[in-house]
């Protein structure tokens, strides 16, 4: 299978298709603002039918949840989009799309670093600091239909993080290994797709909420956490619903929390 690389007369962003993980079509940019914003024009281009990922070594405008920007090294770390076409959407299941996608990240960069972990919503991090971040964005358009954008940023050989307003790390700064961009997309590849064809065949498998729970960083431990601008509290995190929310415990009372609502800050149990 070959397709021609594709240009942006505008922007100069450019693509190429370059390799197959699974039914994972794999283009490539060797630079672009972001990858979440140009894989829809790699999911035409595959024929809309096939999931397709693009990946990127130098992103120069990332961004992340809540529309914060991701900041990265050029050359030393991944940046990388996948298309996944939703061919019979059922919106009551994507909370669980959502763990099963991001449990898929975590066991992939888990098979290069020990003790990766979720903290909520969609963070990864190993002990305390962050590896990677995923955004999930579902929309839907006459010409692709419903489809979701899965953006994976890795922390991989970059060594310092001095300018971010949180602990960050690298798989570089935990092991002590340079690792290979290309090989890291693969084995995240890998498991995205194992994770997207059991979510296909069972939606609303409870296994997906189990794992997810499994690998949620400070689980039965107090956290402090924000609500809204100005609100600080503090209180127990019992773990995830399958709404994608957490069940917070503050007086005695555990209430469940959708991510726009509260930001999880710091673990004080682990302090």
């Amino acid at each position: 299978m070959a397709f021609l690389c594709a240009k942006n007369a505008n922007n100069l962003e450019d693509f190429a298709f370059i390799d197959q993980v699974g039914k994972i079509l794999l283009f490539y940019s060797p630079s672009c603002g972001s990858t979440q914003d140009l894989v829809t024009r790699c999911a035409r281009q595959a024929g809309k039918k096939h999931p397709v990922a693009l990946l990127t070594f130098h992103q120069t405008r990332g961004r992340g949840q809540q529309n914060h920007t991701w900041e990265a090294e050029p050359g030393k770390n991944l940046a990388m989009s996948v298309w996944l076409p939703l061919k019979n959407p059922r919106p009551d299941t994507f909370p669980l799309l959502n763990m099963a996608l991001t449990s898929a990240c975590t066991k992939g960069i888990g098979t290069m670093c020990a003790e990766v972990m979720i903290k909520w919503p969609n963070d990864l991090r190993h002990r305390g600091a962050k590896l990677a971040g995923i955004l999930m964005e579902t929309q839907s358009d006459a010409d692709l239909g419903k489809y979701l954008c899965m953006g994976i940023g890795v922390n991989v050989n970059q060594s310092d993080f001095v300018h971010l307003p949180q602990p960050a790390t690298s798989l570089k700064n935990t092991t002590g290994k340079e690792y290979n961009l290309m090989d890291l997309a693969r084995a995240l590849l890998t498991q995205i797709q194992t994770a997207f064809a059991a979510w296909e065949k069972q939606p609303d498998d409870n296994r997906f909420l189990a794992e997810f729970n499994e690998l949620l960083e400070g689980k039965n431990q107090y956290w402090e956490a924000e609500c809204g601008a100005d609100e600080q509290i503090q209180g127990l995190l019992h773990g995830v619903d399958a709404q994608g929310r957490i069940l917070f415990e503050t007086a005695g009372k555990t209430t469940a929390l959708h991510h726009g609502m509260v930001r999880l800050k710091t673990c004080l149990t682990q302090k």
